[in-house]
């Protein structure tokens, strides 16, 4: 069996009973393509800026002014 849209031959059992193929599904919107693959990312430590190794970072809590 022949694709409806060029003159490739149809291979499996789904292109058959669509009547076209993948390429040609793809090239015609029919089909979407394939999303890549995103590659697993490596886990990044949180860098506080200004203390060294061995120091301990003291987080500073803004206070705002009270109204009299």
């Amino acid at each position: 069996m022949k694709c409806r849209h060029c003159p490739r031959r149809l291979r499996t059992q789904e292109s058959k009973d669509r009547g076209y193929g993948l390429i040609c599904g793809q090239k015609l919107g029919l089909i979407p393509k394939p999303t890549p693959r995103r590659r697993a990312t490596t886990p990044v430590k949180p860098v506080t800026p200004g203390v060294h190794p061995g120091q301990t970072a003291i987080p500073i809590q803004p206070q705002l002014p009270t109204e009299a």
